[in-house]
């Protein structure tokens, strides 16, 4: 539009003509990976593997980088769930793509900034919403291991770290990429920071949420919510999603304050160090009051997760 408005008709066109398709191998790509989701058999359900290629597994990839003890199980399983469950996977697949794609394009057509590089925190963020509505009824077997409310921080912990892998990266990378787009390089520190506590908040938040508005995830359909749960459905996302706002106030307040009043050029990489300290805190912070009313809980975890 802004191409044909200054009298650049053949600009325009193409520029028309590249957005079309771009836009048909964005939806050609996405139709081929969702079909293959959907019709994939389920890893659980195949034949076993032989007692050595399960030891030559676990001896080596992703678990011999990981922590040891609940923790170090916890992340791995998170991230199988990730990579295996159809509608997890699709789940994160729909975040990521999105939260790259909301800065960026608007980078592109000229009306960006650099702040909407946290979106991709916040789309982020929303997967530690729910954390055991994907287990199913499967969550039995959780709720078998947690005696205490240190059991249950260090099963919240490590589901958080394991949403960590991912998040933090990513949300990083699309901070960098929308900066060089927008040639912004002076407000760097300060996006990230604010991704940094905004991804904070929203694990904190997430963990709570996921232990007082748990909902079940149909395995079968296409509804993420079984029927007659879509209100904690929508406390639980859109609730911790204010809540996230309101923890992230600090942070805000600060980037405003550095602004406005002071030098924001010289003072804006106060705010990393800031952003990601105020961020860990949070977090901490949140699975510790998560971690007792998981821990009351399990029960009543148990028979809204299994409704699906």
């Amino acid at each position: 539009m802004d191409s044909a408005s200054s009298g650049s008709y053949g600009v325009a066109v193409a520029q028309l003509g590249l957005s079309f398709g771009a836009l048909v191998a964005l939806i050609a790509l996405w139709s081929r990976h969702l079909t293959r989701l959907m019709i994939a058999p389920d890893g659980s359900t195949l034949q076993a593997a032989t007692e050595s290629a399960a030891r030559e597994r676990t001896s080596t990839g992703l678990g011999r980088l990981l922590p040891g003890g609940r923790t170090g199980t916890v992340v791995e399983r998170s991230l199988r769930y990730i990579w295996r469950d159809p509608k997890t996977k699709a789940a994160w697949v729909t975040s990521l793509a999105i939260g790259l794609i909301v800065p960026v394009f608007n980078a592109l057509q000229g009306t960006g900034s650099i702040y909407f590089a946290c979106f991709a925190a916040g789309m982020l963020g929303i997967q530690m919403y729910n954390q055991f509505g994907q287990d199913t009824s499967a969550f039995w077997m959780v709720a078998t291991t947690i005696s205490s409310p240190r059991d249950a921080y260090v099963e919240l912990r490590g589901r958080a770290l394991a949403l960590l892998v991912i998040t933090l990266p990513y949300a990083t990378l699309v901070t960098v990429v929308t900066t060089a787009m927008l040639g912004d390089w002076a407000r760097l520190p300060e996006a990230l920071g604010l991704s940094f506590a905004l991804l904070g908040a929203m694990l904190a938040t997430g963990a709570w949420t996921s232990a007082r508005f748990p909902y079940s995830i149909p395995q079968e359909g296409y509804k993420n919510v079984a029927p007659g749960q879509t209100g904690l459905a929508w406390i639980s996302i859109f609730g911790g999603m204010i809540a996230a706002a309101l923890l992230c106030a600090p942070v805000i307040t600060l980037t405003i304050w550095l602004n406005v009043v002071r030098d924001g050029d010289r003072w804006s990489w106060v705010l990393l160090p800031v952003g990601a300290l105020y961020g860990a805190a949070i977090t901490l912070a949140g699975l510790r009051l998560a971690a007792p009313r998981t821990a009351a809980r399990l029960p009543e975890i148990l028979a809204a997760v299994s409704r699906g």
